[in-house]
């Protein structure tokens, strides 16, 4: 039976507060194959980890992230006590220890992403994703050898995405997959990931259409044996 890579949605964004240092290490720990983050920039450059275009929700602050400085946020704690992490940090704890899937959230910025995931000598496999399609190219444009993978929640789903994009994979909100679908992108030569995909049900029947890729608030759901819900866990990282 299919096994499809396990990818940590903000981290375990279902276990600890997303975007947090200790919601990757929580998926680390629960041993996924990447963990997925959101990338914005702060009002001086600096690229971190943060889903929404305001602090509001997950930190006691308030305010448009891309109107604060870097050293105006790490004031700021988020609501279980941490800082929002720079992705300079992020790579540096998870740097031999997980994969990493970057959201890109903003355009303009894939040269700045690119750059710092290169210069860092980050060793683990990275997935640039985002539905900034044309922020997709910029990034291929900038690193030859990116793997980017186009995400898309509503429209059709079609080939035509991926190919214009020389991308061979793409990501697509679970509820609007079926078997076809991913036999037909996979006849493409496409890896198919679904997001975000929370009920053990709903992750068995990713599973059982041929998801390539099941990005989850919960990852901890991944660890169900004896069942046909999920699956053991593997040692080390799988890549795509």
């Amino acid at each position: 039976m299919n096994k499809p890579l396990r990818i940590g949605h903000r981290g375990a964004a279902g276990h600890v507060l997303e975007n947090t240092l200790d919601s990757i290490e929580k998926a680390i720990e629960l041993r996924v194959d990447y963990v997925e983050i959101d990338l914005r920039l702060t009002r001086d450059g600096h690229v971190v980890v943060l889903h929404d275009a305001t602090i509001d929700r997950t930190t006691n602050g308030h305010g448009r992230i891309k109107d604060l400085t870097l050293a105006q946020l790490k004031r700021i704690k988020t609501k279980d006590g941490q800082h929002v992490p720079t992705l300079e940090e992020v790579l540096k704890v998870t740097d031999g220890r997980v994969g990493l899937m970057l959201e890109l959230k903003i355009r303009g910025r894939a040269k700045a992403v690119t750059e710092i995931v290169e210069q860092s000598g980050f060793s683990s496999p990275v997935i640039y994703a985002s539905f900034h399609h044309k922020e997709l190219a910029r990034v291929r444009q900038c690193l030859s050898s990116a793997k980017i993978m186009p995400l898309i929640s509503h429209g059709q789903i079609a080939h035509g995405i991926p190919a214009k994009l020389s991308a061979d994979h793409v990501g697509i909100r679970f509820d609007r997959v079926v078997k076809e679908v991913v036999e037909s992108l996979h006849a493409a030569g496409v890896r198919v990931f679904v997001f975000t995909v929370n009920g053990a049900d709903d992750i068995a029947r990713m599973r059982d259409i041929g998801a390539d890729g099941i990005i989850s608030d919960m990852p901890a759901d991944f660890r169900m044996n004896g069942t046909d819900m999920t699956w053991e866990m593997e040692d080390g990282m799988r890549q795509v």
